[in-house]
């Protein structure tokens, strides 16, 4: 079973949940509402899933000066995504949130609004966190990208539409709840300072990107898993060797760190325990939060990466094999599609943690007796401050078993676990079919 981390609901626009506050925009003041309270009415509309009020708002927008409404709705949206990574959000994501829960232009939108945003950081940001601003390039926020500072109103091809676009991205900014911070904020950046957490082994990681190309591309079964179990285990030496280092140093040199890494549907909980499978065979533990679609791992900065890449290679390979499964009907001719690849998922994830922890042990054992030092004492004491850490940010994390009601796919994934390559192949959709 894994930990499936709590989540609590988010106040309104303007920090308040929703009260008297919310109704007064609706009431009628004998003045002209500003732009920004039309448009903080419009999204409490939306909210409460009131399209003809939202219409109506847009509309009023779109009627008074284009370029100095559109600047005060996207002042808005900045200070609110701003707010939003003092709350533990980064743009990764924040992006993949909006990109499941709306549409392409609201998605393009939220990218332009955290382009724009980023140029209060965008000079200290390359030096203070690199990982922060290489998030911001691959998500295709760069500053270059967005279309001047009246960015709102060009969306769509239609002011109302961009202010309506505008608006339904508001209306989910503002029910996001505060996450774990897991790295410092940019407006907490310095000159000088630098606040990203970087991996001391590049060399290693390279090497295993490499025995993991060769293992997807070779068409011999034998010699993929060789090349697999290869990489694996010098992954595994790799967290022995820097286990070892931090015992002579008497003390752990490298902070615990988490990491986000996206769960999505369909079969979103099967996919969770796969992370968290991966996860606990290289020394990390996931935390999975169903509503946001992702799961934190934790673990020393070295491992991070190897679990992500892993993770992504191995759900590439899932979807292409069920995808071949095709679909499956019951004795009476009804669906059973979603419990087959459901069960397959789950017995896929648990055969393929088996065989990485058969891997580490015996990588453990054959170094243990080398060493004049027991490393297992070692080991666990990394293990315990990971598991401290991610006990530390998710409290009342519990646990959730995914089920399994198909017995050929059970049977399937098992038999897929078994030869599946664990390397990183071509880049493709992570839905499953």
């Amino acid at each position: 079973m894994r930990k499936r981390a709590k989540t609590q609901s988010a106040p309104g626009p303007g920090g308040e949940r929703r009260s008297e506050r919310q109704e007064a925009f609706f009431e009628p003041r004998g003045i002209r509402p500003s732009v920004t309270e039309t448009f903080l009415a419009a999204v409490w509309a939306q909210r409460l899933g009131e399209a003809d009020q939202v219409a109506s708002a847009a509309a009023r927008l779109a009627a008074g000066s284009p370029r100095g409404v559109a600047r005060e709705i996207a002042a808005c949206l900045e200070q609110h995504v701003a707010a939003l990574w003092d709350n533990g959000w980064q743009p990764v994501d924040l992006d993949r949130l909006v990109v499941a829960r709306l549409g392409s232009d609201e998605a393009r939108l939220a990218r332009w609004v955290i382009a724009a945003q980023s140029r209060a950081y965008e000079a200290v940001g390359p030096a203070a966190n690199p990982e922060w601003m290489a998030q911001i390039e691959r998500i295709g926020a760069r500053r270059h990208q967005c279309p001047g500072e009246d960015y709102v109103r060009t969306v769509t091809g239609s002011p109302s539409e961009s202010l309506v676009a505008a608006v339904k991205l508001m209306a989910l900014l503002t029910q996001l709840p505060r996450l774990p911070l897991l790295v410092e904020p940019p407006r907490r950046w310095r000159s000088g300072s630098r606040v990203g957490v970087h991996s001391s082994a590049p060399a290693v990681l390279g090497k295993v990107r490499a025995l993991l190309a060769k293992a997807e591309s070779t068409t011999f079964e034998a010699e993929a898993e060789a090349l697999t179990a290869k990489a694996q285990e010098l992954m595994a030496r790799h967290r022995i060797d820097q286990a070892m280092l931090d015992h002579d140093r008497q003390g752990l040199q490298a902070a615990v760190i988490g990491r986000r890494v996206g769960v999505d549907d369909p079969y979103a909980e099967a996919k969770a325990l796969m992370l968290g499978e991966i996860a606990a065979a290289n020394g990390c533990h996931a935390v999975w939060s169903r509503d946001l679609g992702f799961s934190t791992v934790f673990g020393f900065p070295d491992e991070l990466g190897a679990v992500e890449e892993l993770f992504t290679s191995l759900l590439v390979q899932a979807t292409l094999r069920l995808r071949a499964e095709g679909s499956k009907l019951d004795r009476y001719g009804r669906s059973r599609t979603t419990r087959f690849r459901r069960s397959f998922l789950v017995a896929f994830g648990v055969r393929i943690g088996r065989r990485l922890r058969e891997t580490v042990a015996a990588t453990v054992r054959a170094a243990d007796s080398e060493s004049s030092v027991a490393l297992v004492p070692i080991l666990t004491a990394r293990d315990d401050a990971v598991k401290q850490a991610a006990s530390e940010t998710f409290p009342e994390a519990d646990m959730f078993s995914p089920s399994a009601s198909d017995g050929e796919g059970w049977h399937a994934g098992t038999l897929f676990g078994d030869v599946a390559d664990l390397g990183t192949g071509p880049v493709g959709s992570e839905q499953t079919a």
